[in-house]
């Protein structure tokens, strides 16, 4: 017990000590420290609030002390001007929240003011002193508009603040949530230890700058409070601030008006009384002096007509100017609403109200045409005036002091001043136009705004309720109403007025119509006439033009009839809503009917498919037999629709024109799959044709989108989509009719083509027959191809062949871009409302501090980048190749060069947008390429190192399509260059592929890349008893006889060396190329071995003697 008690005494007294020791060591520590550090002593950081002084004079001491690292110092530096920094934002939001808090304690007297202010009547413009100058009205009028343009000004800023603060409301409870949480963070950062390590400058300047931090949150998180009450409190005064800034630009609008037309009044006014005055002086002015005053008044009445000219361009100025602040505040106010409430039936019903309203505005303040000729006349005339003033001068300045001479310069002194009158007036009026002209533009360019905010959204919006079969029932109120007699009496009544008040217009369109139904026979007898004749061996593209023309009139008859019945009835105002719906939709059908009439007749038995353009008899059959119903099926649908479209009840005229849209969309979706089926005989001729065509390639995705589109519109109506269902089905029929001119003319095309082919052939085959000696003599000349079996045709030769598949190849490309083309042309009116598809957010994707939305809008331009990519890179440089670079002096190999560099450029161009689009920052992937770096330096090096050799060869091209070289003991022709290896053919006909980076980085040997001249070299052995100088002698002749072998440089024979059984000589000859190496060397063999049996030398056996034990 007592050991226990010792025990816990000795402990007590031991913790005592030490926590007496413990004091005195930190502050050893501290001392330590601070003399380390060669400075004063810190000042001790206090709980209290810090200010400036505080701030500088911490700065200040880090800045004295040069005791330290210049990295922790500049650290030190940095923390205190970050809290200098820090203070002053907390002075700043000090002050806001001092507004603010003023803004909320005079926010009731404010709107008390305004209110008072709206109440009470607008000042009305004083009547004008009755002796007003026109000077004077001048000057009022400018000060006006200067009051006016400050008040528009005012009120828009007005505008722009409430939005600001609709904004701020929605922002600042997020803000101050945020501002609390950094509070949070300041105040547990401030409440931790500071580290082991940190010396007491470091902990100082750390807690001082915290401490600011904190003071800014505070005062930030008062100013939002304030802020938010003095939005709150506010929320009534600036709708009447904006009210009250509204009266007041309405009113100075309607004093400067005023004041304009009291100036035009006030010039009308003193135009007239100079007039008159000038007029009634004429009977007191001599004789001999009236031509002057005569000159006098009619400057005057020019004056006067130039004054009425300007009042008219004043109203239209100010007409167009109120119509520019009016489609503007529409333009804002739809926006606001459709941010508010989004898009609704109502919002799509007022916008579509609206558009129709600004088309029409729109129409009426077109540019004006005339307006550079009156520019230029009034040019013109502001010469004649200042010519008509200088000799006024010379005049004035030439009259003495005589009676007479002082009328007659009382006279030019009123023509002086009528003319610079009346040129003051000439460019005020000019200056008046021009503005006109210029707010006309504006006002256009923004109606144009206008309606594609109301395209890209309109689009979107349903015109009519989803369908219902209740709408089944207004079948036969519909039906009653389309055969009412009274309505068709009327339509007769029209056609008769139409026909009566444009007798020779109409009586020109009877006779056209009748004149195509009565050469119909006529023109069936021509087709099958044209057809014999196309199939003649001398035919030329007379008997096909013939065809088009009968074609053509065939295929109008109706089509006249239809656009003649349509034109009476729309030619005349009035009849009622059946009579124009029935007009309408007889253009419409003549339309659609033309299309359908020419296809069908191009199909028919001896057309122009079938004679001229060889299309087979299946899919002639094919295209006529379901163009008969589709015809007749869709003219009647498309008549119905239209009408129906007219009629006056609302719930009639939505489900009959429904109905009928959906039906002629099925029809549609029903002829396009048996027209592009996959087992079509379209097909089966486009591939006999052309086995490698990518429309039988694609041939599933071409029936995937001839069906899926009309029946998509489909859907679109049945949902309640009418006016987008209606404006799809008018671009479809477009681009059907456009297709089907773009078939048409590609035929015709390839019509000429072939009779050009058959002309080239016929002539080349005569040519040929001609020079048939000529070519077998030099038939015996074997080419170096011909000897090893590879098939190479001269690139300079004429291969009609391939000309001619190149050619079609070109025209096809080429008309796969009209067709592209002018597709995107018709669909452009539907772009913009694709970008409401922006609103529809996919994915992110962050980089860095920013994060970018991936829509459905990207989504649609990647798939249309990459579609066109993989079109432009297929056919762009074959469309380069064939229409440009075969023109030039190039030669293949460079050709190919830069067709192979134009699809990795297309390539990269794609990739980029494409990355773009999905809103990755390439530029900034240093990251992903290092990686990517280092993973191609391990597993991808070879194939990099390939793709690199292979640009680096069509740049420099050490090797070209059509070389020999030998590369690895293997000597043949270069065939292909790809992007990783280049295939080399053997004389075997076998195929070497070389990997890019050999031909860059190993031994290569071309024989014809800068000269073809080569070196042979045969080895010949002759018995020892033969005469040297003889051997040599008839070695040279030989080789010098043959017509290969070039004289310069000449050839060479050398007695090499004795053998064991033989005279060895070494012949050394040079050719012009290497057609012929493999030919040459056989001939001077045979050559050699003749001569030597002419001349008793033989060639000896090997000999080996044999020792036996």
């Amino acid at each position: 017990m007592l050991l226990a008690l010792r025990n816990a005494i000795f402990l007590a007294l031991l913790v005592m000590c030490f926590s007496a020791l413990l004091p005195a060591q930190g502050q050893a520590q501290l001392t330590q420290a601070s003399e380390n550090a060669d400075g004063p002593a810190p000042v001790v950081v206090t709980e209290a609030d810090i200010d400036q002084e505080a701030v500088a004079t911490g700065l200040a001491e880090v800045k004295a002390n040069d005791g330290l690292k210049p990295s922790v110092k500049t650290a030190l530096e940095d923390l205190y001007q970050q809290a200098q920094q820090k203070l002053q934002a907390a002075d700043a939001s000090v002050k806001n929240a001092s507004d603010y808090e003023k803004m909320v304690l005079d926010a009731a007297d404010q709107i008390r003011q305004t209110k008072l202010k709206l109440d009470e009547p607008l000042p009305a413009l004083g009547p004008l002193d009755a002796d007003a100058t026109v000077e004077s009205i001048k000057q009022r009028l400018t000060a006006k508009k200067s009051e006016l343009e400050l008040a528009t000004k005012q009120k828009k800023l007005l505008e722009d603040e409430r939005s600001r603060r609709q904004e701020r409301l929605g922002e600042i409870p997020a803000e101050r949530i945020a501002t609390e949480e950094e509070l949070e963070k300041i105040d547990e950062q401030l409440s931790r230890q500071a580290p082991p390590n940190e010396i007491p400058l470091q902990t100082r300047a750390r807690v001082i700058q915290l401490k600011a931090s904190r003071q800014s949150r505070a005062a930030k998180l008062a100013e939002l409070s304030k802020e938010q009450a003095a939005y709150g409190s506010t929320v009534d005064l600036l709708p009447l601030q904006v009210q009250l800034s509204g009266l007041r630009v309405t009113a100075l609008q309607a004093e400067a008006n005023q004041l304009a037309a009291a100036l035009i009044e006030r010039q009308r006014d003193v135009v007239a009384d100079r007039i008159e005055s000038l007029t009634e002086m004429l009977a007191e002015t001599p004789e001999q002096l009236k031509p002057i005053a005569k000159q006098n008044i009619e400057i005057a009445r020019q004056q006067q007509d130039l004054v009425r000219q300007a009042a008219e361009a004043s109203s239209l100025l100010a007409e167009s100017e109120q119509s520019y602040r009016l489609v503007k505040a529409a333009q804002e106010n739809s926006e606001e609403r459709l941010e508010k409430v989004g898009l609704t039936d109502a919002l799509g019903v007022m916008l579509r109200d609206k558009q129709s309203e600004f088309q029409q505005l729109r129409a009426k303040f077109q540019p004006r045409t005339d307006l550079r000729e009156k520019i230029q006349q009034y040019q013109i005339n502001a010469f004649e005036l200042e010519d008509n003033l200088d000799q006024v001068e010379i005049q004035l300045e030439s009259l003495g002091d005589s009676p007479e001479s002082v009328q007659k310069q009382k006279l030019l002194r009123q023509q002086k001043s009528l003319l610079s009158d009346t040129l003051v007036a000439q460019n005020s009026l000019l200056q008046t136009m021009l503005d006109a002209d210029t707010h006309r533009r504006e006002l256009r360019q923004a109606i144009d705004h206008y309606i594609r905010f109301v395209d890209e959204n309109l689009f979107w919006i349903r015109s009519s309720p989803a369908f219902s079969v209740a709408e089944l029932k207004e079948i036969v109120p519909a039906t009653a109403w389309m055969t009412k007699p009274s309505h068709w009496r009327g339509v007769l009544s029209q056609w008769t007025l139409g026909a009566f008040s444009q007798p020779i217009s109409s009586m020109l369109a009877a006779l056209v119509a009748i004149g195509l139904f009565v050469y119909r026979p006529r023109c069936r007898h021509v087709l099958e006439k044209t057809a014999k004749e196309a199939s003649l061996y001398r035919t030329t593209f007379a008997p096909t033009a013939k065809a088009l023309l009968a074609t053509v009139i065939l295929s109008l008859a109706w089509p006249v009839v239809f656009a003649v019945m349509g034109w009476l009835l729309k030619s005349q105002i009035g009849g009622g809503v059946f009579v124009h719906g029935v007009g309408s939709a007889c253009v419409l059908t003549a339309v659609y009917v033309a299309s359908r009439e020419l296809m069908k007749h191009v199909c028919r038995p001896y057309g122009l498919a079938e004679a001229h353009f060889g299309w087979d008899e299946p899919v002639r059959s094919l295209i006529r037999f379901h163009l008969r119903w589709y015809t007749v099926t869709g003219a009647i649908l498309v008549f119905l629709m239209w009408v129906f479209r007219e009629h006056p009840n609302e719930v009639v005229r939505t489900s009959l024109s429904r109905l009928t849209a959906i039906a002629l969309f099925i029809a549609t979706a029903t002829f396009h799959h048996l027209m592009f089926r996959v087992n079509s005989p379209i097909y089966v001729q486009t591939r006999r044709e052309n086995p490698d065509s990518q429309s039988y390639r694609w041939r599933r995705l071409i029936w995937l989108v001839a069906i899926g589109l009309p029946i998509s519109f489909a859907v679109f109506a049945f949902m309640g989509f009418l006016d987008t269902a209606f404006t799809f089905g008018e671009l479809l029929q477009a681009s059907i009719l456009f297709l089907v001119f773009v078939l048409l003319l590609t035929a015709l095309i390839f019509r000429v083509l072939s009779l050009h082919y058959r002309d080239v052939a016929r002539r080349q085959a005569m040519e040929r027959r001609e020079k048939k000696l000529s070519a077998l003599t030099a038939s015996s000349a074997e080419g170096l191809t011909s000897d090893i079996g590879i098939e190479i045709q001269e690139e300079e030769a004429a291969d009609l062949p391939k000309l001619d598949r190149q050619t079609r190849q070109l025209f096809h490309v080429t008309a796969a871009s009209v067709a592209f083309f002018g597709l995107l042309f018709i669909w452009s009116d539907v772009l913009p409302a694709i970008k409401r598809f922006n609103q529809v957010e996919l994915w992110t994707v962050g980089m860095g501090e920013t994060v970018e939305a991936v829509t459905l809008r990207d989504l649609i331009y990647v798939f249309v980048t990459i579609v066109g990519a993989i079109f432009a890179v297929r056919n762009l440089p074959s469309l380069l190749e064939l229409s440009i670079l075969r023109r030039t002096s190039l030669d293949s190999g460079a050709r190919y060069a830069l067709t192979t560099i134009l699809r990795y450029v297309l390539t990269v161009i794609a990739a980029i947008l494409i990355l773009n689009l999905l809103s990755i920052p390439w530029t900034q992937l240093g990251w992903l390429l290092a990686a990517a770096s280092v993973g191609l330096g391990f597993g991808l090096q070879e194939i990099v190192a390939n793709f690199v050799s292979g640009i680096i060869l069509l740049l420099e091209r050490p090797v070209r399509v059509g070389d020999v070289v030998t590369i690895d003991g293997t000597t043949g022709i270069v065939s292909r260059i790809q992007m990783r290896a280049t295939t080399v053919t053997s004389w075997d006909r076998k195929e070497l592929v070389v990997p890019n980076k050999d031909l860059i980085t190993e031994k290569l040997l071309n024989w014809s890349l800068s000269n073809v001249i080569n070196r042979l070299t045969i080895n010949v052995g002759v018995d020892y008893d033969s005469d040297p100088h003889q051997v040599q002698e008839i070695l040279l002749r030989v080789v010098s006889e043959h017509p290969d072998v070039m004289n310069d440089p000449a050839p060479l024979i050398n007695f090499d060396n004795f053998g064991d059984n033989s005279l060895n000589y070494a012949v050394r000859f040079y050719l012009s190329n290497l057609d012929r190496r493999v030919g040459v060397t056989h001939e001077i063999n045979i050559a050699v071995l003749q001569a030597f049996r002419e001349a008793g030398i033989s060639i000896p056996f090997p000999q080996r003697d044999v020792h036996m034990k």
